[in-house]
């Protein structure tokens, strides 16, 4: 019997063009939902420093994120839900060209599309059906019985996390993963890269770059793909003859 192929995706980076999550945080700031101190205090200098290549990309993320954590504890799941929709709504066209192209193909060649992302769940599984994903792996978040924000969460943003989201979907779809694909723009991708056949790294943050680079496997295997105005360039890690420099 012939095993399925399948692709997997990250969401924040690799296909939508900035993070679900920061949208969201954003604009329930926006709307006086959650306190704007929150913002200007932890994130704001966190994404100056990105901005000016002072600091992290991963950085900026991972510290956003359990600020985001914090702020929302107590808030009702309404209006979560509520701005989850809008969020969807605004940006659910400000994606990738080269990675939306990918899911396409993916879709037109029968593979199953998986959507894996540190995101929230309530934003992940809505904006994955718009790209008719077979299913979505997202960070949990906890409500209590009375759909309140628990501020606990299950994540799914690191290697582990989906090195074992990968693992649960082989095997629930008995997917061939040396002719299956992985997408992704971070650190928190390498896992899914090691495990499929082809592995595409999509505006890679300097971090993964050097993960790649330093496993040979990987280094020899790995397509990258950087997309910059309205032009997409393609190149195997390995033929990539210049050395890395973060800034």
């Amino acid at each position: 019997m012939t095993k399925n192929k399948a692709a997997f995706f990250d969401i924040d980076g690799t296909l939508f063009r900035n993070s679900l999550l920061i949208e969201h945080f954003l604009k329930l700031v926006e709307d006086g939902i959650l306190d704007k101190k929150i913002w200007t205090d932890e994130i704001g200098p966190l994404y100056s420093k990105y901005e000016n290549r002072q600091g992290a990309y991963e950085d900026y993320l991972d510290k956003s994120a359990l600020a985001y954590q914090k702020s929302m504890r107590g808030l009702d799941k309404k209006i979560i839900d509520k701005y989850s929709q809008i969020v969807i709504e605004e940006n659910k066209n400000k994606v990738y060209n080269i990675t939306k192209n990918a899911v396409n193909k993916h879709l037109e060649d029968g593979f199953l599309i998986f959507f894996i992302s540190g995101s929230p769940d309530f934003l992940v599984g809505d904006f994955s059906k718009l790209y008719s994903a077979t299913e979505s792996i997202s960070t949990i978040y906890e409500f209590d019985e009375n759909n309140k924000f628990t501020g606990k969460v299950l994540p799914m943003w690191d290697g582990k996390s989906k090195l074992s989201a990968v693992t649960i979907l082989k095997d629930k779809y008995d997917i061939d993963l040396n002719n299956s694909y992985a997408y992704g723009d971070t650190n928190g991708d390498i896992t899914m890269f090691q495990m499929v056949g082809n592995p595409h790294a999509i505006n890679p943050s300097y971090e993964l770059i050097e993960k790649l680079y330093e496993d040979e496997d990987l280094r020899k295997k790995s397509v990258i793909n950087i997309e910059r105005k309205d032009v997409n360039y393609s190149f195997k890690l390995n033929d990539l003859k210049v050395d890395f420099t973060k800034f």
